[in-house]
């Protein structure tokens, strides 16, 4: 990892281009900065994301992209790392007999400040510039959903979990990698045997395994891994597919009323990034669409994902 050297606030606030008095005063002050939004999930419940805003924002970034970003991730870390996405995640999963999941409960609340803390000082960060770290990318106890910060952090915070769980696969035969709180690991039939040291070991580190996403996926059956099919090429799931040619065939029809263009333009470049050929095809179908200036004969960058 990474050793920054930096001891004192004032060093801090060097490194990060921010004056030490503005920068005390927007810690001091964080908590009038973040605003609560809440999202729908997928299961029907609901997120609360406490999103930073103005300075503190600004100074968020600074600390992820001047501080964070410059230590290196393990290769099985996928989410919140550039150049890396839910494709990377999932390709080494592809073709294997055995695919495992599971899902962390809690994720952003279970590490708290005396982890962020720890992690800052590991990097090589005194005393009193790890807790004005602390203070600037954690709230109530935790870290924040919605701030640039906490991906990074949690992570970092997932070290020797990963560590731990690369060294079994390696040992075995598996792959394994992450993406933020979904774990995978896949392999031969070996793997059904491991499922319980698996989830030991994540729990060791002060985490919590969430029964309800334990996942066992066969060959026979469909594998799934953070969105993409993996039993042979990558693949969006046949009801996703579904839909956007369901939407595409509407939009192409003279009856296409109530579907909007940048809908459908989006959820094309969704399956463009995983399956380009496929989405040519489509969009071949919808003049309408293939007027835009889109291109989908090229897998989509991703922006940096989390």
């Amino acid at each position: 990892m990474a050793n920054f050297s930096i001891g004192t606030m004032a060093e801090l606030a060097t490194a990060l281009s921010v004056a030490p008095q503005e920068f005390d005063e927007i810690v001091r002050n964080r908590n009038r900065y973040y605003r609560i939004i809440q999202i729908q999930k997928i299961d029907g419940g609901t997120r609360t994301l406490n999103v930073p805003q103005d300075r503190l924002k600004s100074l968020q970034d600074g600390i992820r992209r001047r501080l964070l970003d410059r230590v290196k991730q393990l290769e099985c870390v996928h989410g919140g790392v550039r150049g890396r996405s839910v494709i990377t995640n999932s390709m080494p999963h592809l073709h294997k007999d055995v695919v495992f999941k599971l899902d962390i409960k809690d994720f952003f609340p279970t590490v708290g400040p005396r982890a962020v803390n720890s992690i800052f000082r590991v990097l090589g960060f005194g005393p009193e510039a790890s807790q004005v770290l602390v203070e600037a990318t954690t709230l109530d106890g935790q870290l924040p959903q919605g701030a640039p910060t906490s991906v990074a952090l949690a992570n970092l915070a997932m070290y020797r979990v990963d560590r731990r769980l690369l060294r079994l696969a390696r040992l075995h035969g598996f792959d394994y990698t992450r993406f933020v709180d979904d774990l995978t690991l896949s392999g031969t039939s070996r793997l059904l045997g491991f499922r319980r040291l698996i989830c030991r070991i994540v729990e060791e580190d002060g985490f919590t395994v969430n029964p309800k996403k334990l996942q066992t996926m066969l060959a026979g059956s469909r594998q799934i891994v953070t969105g993409i099919v993996v039993n042979d090429k990558p693949n969006l799931p046949k009801e996703q597919r579904d839909e956007i040619r369901r939407l595409v065939v509407k939009l192409a029809s003279s009856e296409h009323s109530g579907v909007r263009i940048a809908t459908v333009r989006g959820k094309l470049a969704w399956l463009a990034y995983v399956n380009p050929a496929k989405a040519c095809r489509l969009q071949s179908r919808a003049p309408i669409i293939a007027s835009e200036p889109s291109n989908f004969s090229q897998k989509v960058t991703p922006a940096r994902e989390a």
